[in-house]
């Protein structure tokens, strides 16, 4: 079953137009955009067994997130999306200098690549904005430092090491996907 996101209609945004013309979109769940509906529904499927649907619903200055009921979520992941989405309420200049607001679309990006590469056991990291309008994930724990870094929905990297054995990596995420899931197994439970 696909995830929902949710955008409350009164003039479209440059990020929530890029959402609309996003690919993974569901053209069977979207209403005629030109007809200026009160509420337009697009929809993405994040992969994994347990994470069927996450609906992200933004009305004016309202953002949140709708879980679905009765299935088996990780709380960490359920923190994680909150924190994400808590990082929208940004305004520009949050850092009291010129940073950028966190666009709706690289959430998205965030979530998903959450929904994609955290096990059950991967616990919680935390989520930290960028001057530059990106999500920056970060675990710190069992000698291992690794960060992702969210810059757009299609800019993304990771960075990781292994405090004690002295191993680093810096790649895109983008055919490295596997060797970023081997670093999350490492600080993930058992």
């Amino acid at each position: 079953m696909p995830d929902a996101v949710t955008l409350r209609e009164d003039g479209y945004s440059l990020a929530e137009a890029a959402i609309l013309s996003e690919p993974w979109l569901s053209a069977s769940t979207l209403p005629d955009v030109l007809a200026r509906p009160a509420v337009i529904t697009g929809s993405f499927d994040p992969g994994g067994p347990a994470l069927t649907m996450v609906v992200i619903r933004k009305s004016g200055q309202e953002i949140s997130a709708e879980f679905p009921p009765g299935r088996a979520m990780p709380r960490s992941f359920v923190n994680t999306v909150e924190a994400i989405l808590d990082l929208l309420t940004l305004p520009a200049g949050w850092n009291s200098y010129s940073a950028k607001p966190i666009a709706l679309r690289t959430a998205v990006r965030a979530i998903r690549l959450l929904a994609e590469l955290l096990g059950p056991d991967t616990p919680q990291g935390a989520v930290v904005p960028t001057v530059r309008g990106g999500i920056q994930l970060e675990w710190h724990t069992k000698g291992v430092n690794i960060e992702v870094y969210v810059e757009s929905s299609d800019e993304v990297s990771f960075f990781a090491e292994d405090i004690g054995g002295g191993e680093t990596v810096e790649e895109p995420l983008a055919g490295h996907e596997d060797e970023l899931r081997s670093w999350l197994q490492r600080i993930s439970g058992k």
